[in-house]
Formats: structure tokens, C-alpha cells, sequence
């Protein structure tokens, strides 16, 4: 609560004035109020439409402040901090391919700055961007875990378990870290190393129960165990601690749609899972798959070509495309995916083949 002499003080202020100080003091909706009635007045200065924007943003309302902290770079589009505070909005957003050239016009104006070094590494890796994501995190090292975490991800999803165990070793030593016990469990999974993982994940839940992707990482290991009932179960319990997940909704969808579960539901968290991203060729591929089984061929084509577009070298997707083209009576269209199929296996075929060929 205030005192009596801040009340008197910050009625002899201007709103201007009066927003900055509650938003000082942690007052928020009085801040908003008194920087809208401000701005009301004075729609130009860039100053409140920032402070704005750092209100909303404190409120978690993102996109709120997306628009104000715009309006005030549109007057003060040098202003560098400006445009990290846009950058983490658009990455609280989860639009990383907006937050990233926020941060990279920061940084060329403060090339030093750990946080904007750290957030651009984490979109790099949202992007799925994973050797810059890798050389990004490389270059903040030696840091916090967070740091060691990110770079091990990346291993990770580039494919190289071993880089990723050597970084998190002295880290899972210490065994206080759910983060780290998740990104461990991870790269077991990589190794084949089922049960061990899920001794990883155990361990991070009895941490950290609400552990973002906790639950999909053991689903995903009962589901490859054929323990259907139990993976279901784990995604679940993903999708009631964090609903906004996408892979969340799209994991559950893809499994209900597999196991011969509600249909409906299915569609309904494909469809969810698509709306946050629209571009997600496996769930795009997953809500064709299930149009097509109910007859629905008209809609199942949207899908099926939305996932070949997203991933051109997508052979299943390009050989259920093909079908529906063929039922539809589309044949020129359909020999075109049947050649796509036949062209990306040849060319999985060879890389087989690379792999296991004698060296020269």
C-alpha cells in the first residue's frame, strides 16, 4: 500500500509522471489508466507509449504491448532497448521469427548484452536453427546452467547425444536440476535408452511436476514401448498443466488418431495444434491422414498439400497426397506425388547405402 505522502505527491504529478511512478512502485492497472489518459492527449510521445508497452508487457498481455512499443518506435526508431523489449514480447508471444530480428537490432547497438545474446540463442533454437543455435550458445560459455542446457539441446537435436551428455555430465552430478535431468533424459532417449531415461524424467518430475514437455518426453517412451494406455495418459496430463502447447495438443491428437480413440477429439486437437502452427507438416499430415479414413477427401488435400510444402522431402505425406489426388480423379496431380515418392526413397535408399559402404 502507499503511504499518505506518496498519494498527495502523485496527485501533484502529471498523468505522464504518475504512470512511470506506479509502474515504479508495481501498481500496474493505475499505471495503465494514467498512461492511457496521457496518451489520450498526447498520442505522440514515444516516452509513455514505451512505459505503456512495459506495463502491458509486466500484465502479460504481449500483443497489447507489441502495438504500443511499435507506435513508439515508428517516433524513436533508434532507441535500441525499445526494440529488446519488442523482441521478448514477440518471444513471450512465441513468434520467434519476428522476436529474432528485434534482438539482432539490438545487438548491433550493444553487440555485448548477455540477456540479448541468451534470448536470440533460445529462438535460434525455437526456429529450429540449430547450428547457429549451437555457436550462439558456444559463444556464452562459460555461464549459468541455462546456458550449458541450451547448447546441449541443440546437440541434441542435431543429432550428437555424446556432445550433449559431455556438457550436462558435471551438471546431472549435482542431480538438483529438473532442466538438466530433462535434457539428460533426452539425449538417453537418442541413445535408445528407454528405461534409463525415464529415470531421468522420474527424477525431474518429483522436481519440478509442471515441467514444460515433462510428460511428452515419457509418453513418447511409453508409447514406443507399446504401453498406449500410459502414453496417452502422460500427454494428458501435458495438455491440463500447459494448454497453450501446440506439440501438446498436436502429440495427443496424432496418438488418439492412431489408437483408434474419440475421432472427434482428434480432429479437434489437430486442428488446435494448426491454428498455433499452421505450418506443422506432421500435424498436417496426421488431420489429412484422419480426413481421408472418414471420406473427407476435399479437405484431406489441403492438409496433405500444406504438409508437403512445409517438408518437400515428406514421403508419406507425398504418397497419401497421391491417393487422394487419384480418388479425386486428379491423376496428373497424383503421378506427380507418386514420382516425389519414388525420388525421395531412391534418394533414403542411397544414403543407406553410403552409410554402410566400405571406405575407400
Amino acid at each position: 500500500m502507499f503511504t499518505l505522502p506518496l498519494l498527495l505527491l502523485l496527485a501533484q504529478l502529471d498523468l505522464y509522471e504518475q504512470g512511470t511512478a506506479y509502474l515504479r512502485a508495481g501498481r500496474l492497472p493505475e499505471a495503465e489508466a494514467a498512461l492511457r489518459r496521457h496518451l489520450e492527449a498526447h498520442p505522440g510521445h514515444w516516452e509513455a507509449l514505451a512505459n505503456l508497452g512495459a506495463v502491458l508487457s509486466r500484465r502479460e498481455d504481449y500483443a497489447g504491448a507489441i502495438v504500443q512499443y511499435r507506435k513508439a518506435l515508428a517516433l524513436a526508431a533508434n532507441l535500441a532497448p525499445l526494440r529488446l523489449n519488442l523482441g521478448l514480447a514477440y518471444f513471450k508471444q512465441r513468434e520467434w521469427g519476428k522476436a529474432l530480428p528485434e534482438f539482432d537490432l539490438f545487438l548491433a547497438a550493444q553487440p555485448g548484452h548477455r540477456q540479448a545474446l541468451q534470448l536470440r540463442a533460445l529462438t535460434l533454437l525455437e526456429l529450429e536453427r540449430y547450428p547457429e543455435a549451437a555457436e550462439a550458445f558456444s559463444a556464452l560459455r562459460p555461464a549459468d546452467a541455462t546456458v550449458d542446457i541450451g547448447l546441449a539441446t541443440a546437440y541434441l537435436r542435431l543429432g550428437r547425444p555424446a556432445a550433449a551428455q559431455s556438457i550436462l555430465a558435471p551438471l546431472l552430478e549435482r542431480g538438483d536440476s529438473p532442466e538438466v535431468l530433462l535434457t539428460v533424459g533426452q539425449a538417453l532417449m537418442a541413445e535408445d535408452r528407454l528405461e534409463e531415461a525415464l529415470e531421468a524424467f522420474g527424477k525431474a518430475r518429483r522436481l519440478s511436476p509442471a515441467l514444460p514437455t515433462l510428460r511428452l518426453h515419457m509418453g513418447a517412451i511409453h508409447w514406443r514401448n507399446k504401453r498406449v494406455a500410459e502414453a496417452i495418459a502422460e500427454w494428458r496430463g501435458e495438455l491440463a498443466q500447459h494448454p497453450e502447447s501446440a506439440e501438446a495438443k498436436f502429440t495427443l491428437g496424432s496418438a488418439l488418431a492412431q489408437s483408434g480413440g474419440d475421432r472427434m477429439e482428434a480432429e479437434r486437437l489437430l486442428r488446435a495444434s494448426l491454428k498455433q502452427k499452421p505450418r506443422h507438416a506432421k500435424a498436417n499430415y496426421q488431420l489429412g491422414k484422419l480426413l481421408w479414413q472418414a471420406k473427407r477427401n476435399g479437405e484431406a488435400v489441403s492438409c496433405l498439400e500444406a504438409a508437403v510444402n512445409a517438408d518437400p522431402e515428406y514421403r508419406e505425406a507425398h504418397f497419401l497426397l497421391g491417393s487422394v489426388y487419384r480418388a479425386l480423379g486428379r491423376n496428373p496431380l497424383a503421378e506427380r506425388e507418386f514420382a516425389a515418392v519414388k525420388r525421395i526413397s531412391a534418394k533414403q535408399l542411397s544414403a543407406q547405402q553410403d552409410l554402410f559402404s566400405e571406405p575407400q
